[in-house]
């Protein structure tokens, strides 16, 4: 059972998250001479509530997001310190902004983890001839091979502990002749031996078969302070190209009317679940473990967040950056009328969205 601390760290970290999103929008439109009415952290009613010189700053209730109010942000408005009257690289910075703390703040999660060996290269995975299960029905159960039982040869020929030594065990597999049988030699608590069997065809596979799934790995970041800038640029650029790449297929999905499979994307409330389930998990095995997990999922939600806010649908950041280079290629201010409308669409269909990623998460919290 998830205790009361893990499921507020959960929410701390979202909140966190959303208030570097929001702050970065606040300071550089104050830098930028745009009017703030207020700079809010977390949603709903507020809790403590003051005034500065001229914003109100507020701290509410819900710690699952926060929002910087502009003056004239989505209308005209006479005041010369108003968002829409200011040049337009201007406004395309204080929108920008957001995001790139997103990816800032992920920046330097990913460093501090790399350095400190805290989290494997995720792009390193690779099949070892180590086995992860076996199934007893089939040749290899029946055998007496089990789960982490390492092969080092097969008919004496070593293997290397690799893609490449899995698959020479799959080649020798497939080229078996009918009732032909292999010898492997597999590690086993330090021990050596020899195990003889003889593949079976599989009408499903189309193949033969020894009934075993074999182990993946993942390489270790091997980097200090320095070494891990540019191993973090490239963990950071990796992700994005996979998370995009991934919501393209998602979309011509939904356009084909495949739907969205479950789990495959989390909504407030799986998130809320998955965070405080490791965080608790990680806790138990010593607080420096609790505290990279903490900051595993500061760099993965700050990340995501910047992501999907740069996408280019309307009320997101990227649908005003994509207004804004409209307007500095037109030379002039598209109808504010109109893109409130086309705003207020958007925000309308990503709350839909939202209702129906929150539903699916419930779903799967109840099976």
């Amino acid at each position: 059972m998830l205790d009361f601390v893990s499921i507020l760290a959960a929410l701390v970290i979202l909140g966190v998250v959303v208030t570097i999103h929001e702050f970065g929008h606040f300071i550089v439109g104050k830098l930028s001479g745009i009017a703030v009415t207020e700079f809010a952290v977390g949603m709903g009613p507020k809790i403590v509530s003051w005034k500065g010189k001229e914003t109100r700053y507020s701290l509410r209730l819900l710690p699952l997001g926060g929002f910087c109010a502009f003056v004239g942000e989505d209308e005209d408005n006479p005041d010369p310190r108003a968002m829409n009257n200011q040049p337009v690289w201007k406004r395309f910075l204080t929108v920008f902004a957001g995001p790139f703390l997103n990816f800032l703040l992920a920046f330097i999660m990913a460093v501090v983890l790399i350095a400190s060996s805290a989290i494997p290269d995720p792009y390193s995975l690779k099949t070892v001839p180590m086995l992860y299960s076996v199934e007893e029905s089939m040749p290899a159960g029946r055998a007496g091979l089990q789960a982490g039982d390492v092969i080092l040869m097969v008919d004496g020929e070593a293997i290397t502990s690799d893609d490449a030594g899995v698959e020479t065990l799959r080649s020798r597999i497939m080229a078996c002749a009918d009732g032909e049988e292999i010898t492997l030699t597999v590690e086993r608590g330090g021990q050596q031996m020899d195990v003889s069997l003889a593949p079976e065809y599989s009408e499903e596979e189309g193949r033969l078969l020894i009934g075993i799934v074999f182990a993946a790995q993942y390489e270790e970041y091997n980097a200090n302070i320095i070494t891990a800038v540019p191993e973090a640029f490239e963990l950071l650029g990796k992700t994005v190209v996979n998370t995009v790449a991934f919501l393209k297929d998602m979309i011509s999905g939904l356009i084909r009317g495949a739907g969205i499979e479950e789990g495959s994307v989390a909504g407030v409330v799986g998130i809320v679940s998955s965070v405080s389930t490791d965080v608790q998990a990680s806790f138990s095995g010593g607080f420096v473990m609790g505290v990279y997990s903490i900051m595993f999922w500061l760099l993965n939600i700050s990340l995501s967040l910047g992501i999907m806010n740069l996408l280019p649908i309307p009320a997101l950041d990227g649908g005003r950056l994509v207004f804004l280079t409209i307007e500095a290629i037109r030379r002039k201010p598209l109808n504010r009328e109109k893109e409130a409308i086309v705003n207020l669409i958007g925000f309308a269909l990503l709350i839909l969205l939202m209702i129906v990623v929150t539903v699916s998460d419930v779903r799967g919290l109840l099976k």
